[in-house]
């Protein structure tokens, strides 16, 4: 009895270790913060770069709204968007939006987690923007963004820039510190500058974040969605300079 104990023990083992995951028709209900970036021919002349950043919900009638707001060429708009989704047992998600002005996207994605985190990518012709989906808190303040946070931002300069060439690469990184108030503190190898956020009830944020103390010019805005019980900002540039994307990720 014992070595047939062993030997299913074993196989169940192996087949856990291959199985794919499954999902169940609820596990994508809920609001999810997402982040896109890549590059697209839509409406341009040539691939240009775009960012995108935005909140949705997905309810049990398989219907889609919420916000969404994208830099493309350094043109930033934002607008509600509505769809529908289909969710399978796979864990493959598809689902269309489509905005105030009657244009519709279309995106494909896998969840991971039981829907915690959903990988996802644009599937219209002359897309295939990457991005992710994260699950955000049902409820946001500035209170809900506090503590010490690994900062990261990396994009290239637009058409709009006055100080760098269209298309050259920019980045920055350091500590930023949110006092749960609407007050940052920024670290990083240039020195320490202070900013601010406003954290709506949809954790929907707008942020500006100084890079050089007493430069005026050198302010990032941005705007972002909190995700992931407050452990995680994803954000892009909203200042038409630039197109980028950032991560404000909890350090431990």
């Amino acid at each position: 009895m014992r070595t047939i104990l062993l030997v299913l023990g074993l196989a169940w083992l192996g087949n856990s270790a291959g199985a794919a995951e499954v999902c169940g028709p609820y596990d994508i209900l809920g609001a999810y913060g997402f982040q896109l970036s890549g590059a697209t021919t839509i409406g341009v002349d040539g691939p240009q770069p775009m960012v995108a950043i935005g909140r949705l919900v997905f309810d049990e009638d398989h219907n889609v709204t919420g916000v969404s707001s994208a830099d493309l060429a350094g043109y930033f708009l934002g607008n509600p968007v509505t769809g529908s989704y289909s969710f399978h047992t796979d864990c493959s998600l598809t689902f269309a939006l489509q905005d105030d002005s009657g244009t519709y996207q279309h995106f494909s994605g896998v969840a991971k987690e039981r829907g915690a985190t959903i990988e996802i990518h644009q599937t219209d012709p002359d897309t295939g923007e990457p991005g992710v989906m994260e699950r955000t808190p049902g409820g946001c303040g500035n209170a809900s963004f506090h503590g010490a946070f690994a900062f990261s931002l990396s994009g290239t300069a637009s058409q709009f820039a006055t100080d760098q060439a269209p298309g050259s690469p920019f980045s920055v990184s350091g500590t930023v510190i949110a006092d749960g108030a609407g007050n940052l503190v920024f670290t990083s190898t240039g020195g320490k500058t202070t900013g601010s956020y406003t954290l709506d009830s949809d954790c929907i944020a707008e942020m500006e974040l100084g890079l050089a103390e007493g430069d005026s010019s050198s302010i990032l805005k941005m705007r972002g969605v909190l995700v992931k019980q407050g452990k995680l900002l994803l954000a892009v540039e909203s200042d038409p300079a630039r197109i980028a994307t950032a991560r404000f990720t909890e350090k431990p």
